[in-house]
């Protein structure tokens, strides 16, 4: 049985969260997920700013205290861990992330340096970017230089050929160079970073996967439709995702919300708003679809995650109502196989959605 361990981790405020998971195939099952290590560690400073923010002159030694806190924490975590690549966190606000274009046919690092080009145009200007920036939202250092990466999301044909989209992001090259240090205390080969709404896509997606997987009762949790689940259940759920392909996922953190949607299991496009809160959801997500010209019937599902996501308050009524859909929790136990009687009755899932997503 073949099996890969990926490890994520989600800095916000003052606190760490990280997970583990080993991946599997079973025959005639497709593929498994198992949850190695959940949890999360609080500190007395802001893991956020030490991370992403330059040091004044005078605060340079506490801040590579902080840096060293951090990273014996991490170690400590993954002291015994079997994890080929830990998976870094990055909320919208703290890197440039977009969607671009290009021929499938493209050399990768032609490509790569393209999209650098365009990342370094933005960081330049302090411009708007792809997921929502506003002016003034850019990471800090980004004008010092820039770590970009480029992950496909999907192909279309076009008159011209494969065309194939791209997730773009990037980040202060300092910020990069301060995670490096930090990695050389760790017991993991490499690591590499991730936007916060790709985890939480992909997580949807396999929530999704696992619910279909159980033919023989109605999920009570289903958006759309009340077909119970048995005889001809595949093929009415074939043709509900047909008619409505999109997932639609909305991270709620104190100063920001970010959407995400995927579209047959791959992540799709995605924007953040600054300074919105829960009830501005559905105005969002309305510029999120009218961007990419989609109607609203077009989303099958809605999933709330983050610090300040509750799916049942009336903060996500005008959301459903857009959507037609009713938005519950994104809740990542079915997939990994988590037993929610062994956790603390009041667990809440969404906080740790993006670091077991960036793992999954």
């Amino acid at each position: 049985m073949d099996a890969r361990v990926l490890a994520g981790i989600d800095l916000y405020g003052r606190t760490l969260r990280y997970a583990e998971v080993e991946c599997y195939d079973v025959e005639r099952h497709g593929t498994r997920h198992r949850l190695l290590r959940l949890g999360s560690c609080d500190f007395e400073f802001d893991v956020t700013r030490v991370l992403w923010s330059a040091p004044a002159a005078q605060q340079q030694q506490s801040h590579q205290q902080q840096l060293e806190t951090l990273g014996k924490a991490l170690a400590d975590v993954y002291e015994s861990t079997s994890a080929g690549e830990l998976r870094v966190v990055v909320h919208p606000p703290q890197a440039y992330s977009f969607f671009a274009p290009a021929p499938a046919q493209d050399a990768r690092a032609a490509r790569l340096e393209h999209f650098a080009r365009e990342a370094q145009l933005l960081a330049d200007g302090d411009a708007a970017d792809g997921s929502g920036s506003v002016r003034g939202n850019g990471p800090s250092g980004a004008r010092d230089g820039l770590h970009v990466t480029a992950d496909e999301c999907y192909a279309e044909q076009g008159v011209n050929g494969r065309r194939a989209w791209f997730h773009v992001l990037a980040l202060s090259g300092e910020a990069h160079a301060r995670f490096q240090r930090v990695m050389h205390t760790l017991p993991l080969p490499d690591f590499r970073w991730t936007i916060s709404m790709e985890g939480a896509a992909r997580a949807a997606v396999l929530l999704e996967h696992r619910r279909r997987e159980r033919p023989l009762r109605k999920d009570p949790s289903q958006s759309r439709g009340a077909e119970p689940w048995g005889a001809g259940a595949a093929s009415a759920e074939h043709a509900r995702t047909e008619e409505a392909p999109f997932r639609l996922t909305v991270g709620c953190y104190a100063e920001h919300l970010e959407l995400a949607l995927a579209r047959h299991g791959q992540f799709h496009f995605a924007l953040h708003a600054p300074h919105a809160e829960p009830p501005d959801s559905a105005y969002f997500a309305a510029a999120l679809l009218e961007r990419l010209g989609l109607a609203p019937p077009s989303v099958g599902q809605t999933f709330v995650y983050g610090l300040d996501a509750d799916a049942a308050s009336d903060d996500f009524t005008a959301l459903g109502r857009l959507t037609e859909t009713l938005p519950e929790p994104l809740d990542f136990r079915p997939i990994v196989g988590l037993d929610p009687e062994h956790l603390a009755e009041d667990f809440d899932p969404g906080p740790y959605v993006p670091c077991v997503g960036a793992a999954l």
